[in-house]
């Protein structure tokens, strides 16, 4: 076959969403938080982030909507001849 080992996880993206629990006028007050790295594939990024997120759950005061983490594999491809 001429696909390579899948190399990655690479280019991973961390954003957070969270929210006032207390509203300002009728809504609450929206957080979208983007966790920098200079290399967020370092071993400890994860842990790190998994900690800002659990001392946002924590509060009584805000809650967390969605954290996420994204990325991408990637394939080298060879010619089959």
């Amino acid at each position: 076959m001429p696909l390579g080992a899948p190399q990655g996880p690479t280019q991973s993206q961390w954003t957070i969403a969270a929210a006032s629990i207390a509203l300002v006028g009728e809504y609450p007050v929206a957080f979208n938080i983007a966790a920098m790295a200079d290399n967020p594939d370092a071993p400890g990024v994860a842990e790190t982030v998994q900690k800002f997120v659990d001392l946002i759950a924590a509060s009584s005061d805000f809650k967390v909507n969605i954290a996420t983490r994204t990325y991408s594999y990637s394939e080298r491809m060879t010619p089959t001849a």
